[in-house]
């Protein structure tokens, strides 16, 4: 039985929603201080509800696969979701709406998009791991200290409570990088938030408790993707200087 509030809603669904609306709210003030146009905020919306939704089919697609692969016989239809699945299919989504509309309608749109959008990745995924934390997912290991958390999920046993101290993590890095970019106008964020976010998470899953296998050698699937995103973080971040090198050379 999952924790719902109201009755009928569960705790994980109804966190993803405020997140999303605040991460919508962070975009129009981030796009107001830069004086963007009010049209340009209204198609980023629609690009990122479209690319949430996709997202959300790809975390429980990447889950499901996940869950298949790992015991086929006994394997049964989940509606659970991860955070990778859902980013990585969120992102081409967003990607394939950028080349096919966004980028022929706004002129060098491309870096205020990669300045913004860790923004609001963050918030959304800060809210997101509350709604973990209540509904008693995504936990850690057993222990003894003081920080021990039972679950539902859990029963009798106190677990680090891995989802909130993520949730912490991501809402400290949410105020850093949004005082960043809003009032110094930082335009590498999302070779930051790959950089950080990927160290972060890499060793925070040392500390998950829920059983999701090994997957290269002894390392899990978010850490072996973990790699991956800190790796890309480099030559993102050239991408952008060069990118917003090529911007301020047409505009002069």
């Amino acid at each position: 039985m999952h924790p719902t509030i109201f009755g009928f809603i569960d705790s994980y669904s109804l966190f993803i929603f405020i997140g999303a609306c605040f991460a919508f709210l962070i975009l129009y003030l981030l796009l107001k201080k830069d004086k963007k146009e009010f049209n340009f905020f209204l198609d980023l919306v629609i690009s990122g509800t479209v690319s949430i939704i996709i997202g959300i089919v790809f975390a429980m697609l990447y889950e499901n696969l996940y869950e298949y692969f790992k015991d086929p016989k006994n394997y049964k239809f989940t509606y659970g979701m991860t955070f990778y699945g859902g980013l990585f299919g969120g992102v081409f989504t967003f990607l394939i709406i950028y080349f096919l509309y966004l980028r022929k309608k706004y002129k060098n749109c491309i870096t205020e998009i990669l300045k913004v959008a860790p923004v609001c990745i963050l918030i959304a995924h800060a809210f997101g791991r509350i709604g973990c934390f209540l509904e008693g997912c995504c936990y850690g290991i057993e222990t003894d200290s003081a920080i021990g958390v039972e679950f539902v999920s859990t029963p009798g046993i106190k677990v680090i409570p891995t989802n909130l101290i993520e949730a912490i993590f991501l809402f400290l890095f949410f105020i850093v990088l949004f005082i960043s970019v809003y009032k110094y106008d930082f335009k590498y964020s999302m070779s930051l938030y790959l950089l950080l976010y990927s160290i972060f998470r890499f060793i925070i899953e040392f500390y998950r408790g829920d059983e999701r296998g090994a997957f290269l050698g002894p390392l899990s699937p978010s850490q072996v993707w973990c790699i991956g995103l800190f790796a890309l973080s480099i030559p993102v971040l050239f991408i952008t200087k060069y990118l917003n090198k090529h911007e301020k050379n047409t505009i002069s």
